[in-house]
């Protein structure tokens, strides 16, 4: 479509439409490629969880118990399970509950007050404000996920479940923490803010996993 614009045979306002397009294809794949790196990473994180259990189960059995022996409510609940319910969900609730805090710090410094969500003004206080709010929203919008698959796959994969809600919490912070300075573009600034994706894929994957193992045993 770049040799048609340059020749003059299309308009410059279709020329326009069509490198949107073209940008918005890219763009795309680029997300489902980043997509399935994070799902083989994590899928090899569940692997190993996976040979950690056999390998401990015979070698040190009294270790392979704390974590995916059966636990006093049920035998089909890992103990470990009882750190999944810390961190993803104790633990990643109080994380939202602290973003929640800033945005009523925030508030009261920037004068914006209740219902509204959002303040209207471009300058740099309103935008710093809208900054502080997406932080917090954005981590409403996924919590549920964040929660529902860490429920679902703590059951099989305790451990890796576990780490990847710490790693959520910490990714989630940053995150956070960079979008608060009023730069949207700083809200990566930070090595850990990129992992609110690994995690939240990484959970996803072992819901997932388990629900495979559900269907085909």
């Amino acid at each position: 479509f770049v040799n048609n614009c340059a020749d003059g045979t299309h308009s410059h306002h279709r020329c326009r439409k069509q490198r949107a397009r073209h940008r918005q294809r890219l763009d795309n794949m680029g997300m489902w490629l980043a997509t399935g790196k994070f799902m083989a990473q994590t899928a090899g994180v569940l692997l190993a969880e996976t040979l950690a259990c056999q390998k401990t189960a015979e070698f040190i059995p009294d270790f392979h118990d704390r974590i995916w022996g059966g636990s006093a409510i049920s035998s089909a609940i890992p103990k470990g399970y009882g750190a999944v319910i810390l961190v993803n969900v104790i633990g990643a609730s109080l994380a939202l509950v602290t973003l929640s805090f800033k945005v009523s710090a925030a508030r009261k410094e920037y004068k914006v007050d209740l219902p509204a969500m959002y303040a209207t003004g471009k300058d740099k206080k309103s935008v710093t404000f809208n900054c502080i709010q997406r932080g917090h929203q954005q981590a409403l919008e996924t919590f549920p996920t964040i929660l529902a698959s860490s429920l679902i796959g703590g059951i099989r994969y305790p451990l890796s479940v576990w780490l990847f809600g710490c790693g959520y919490i910490k990714a989630r912070l940053e995150w956070a923490k960079g979008y608060a300075s009023g730069d949207p573009q700083n809200r990566y600034s930070n090595m850990w803010a990129k992992h609110i994706w690994t995690t939240l894929v990484g959970l996803q994957v072992a819901a997932i996993a388990v629900a495979v193992e559900l269907l085909v045993k």
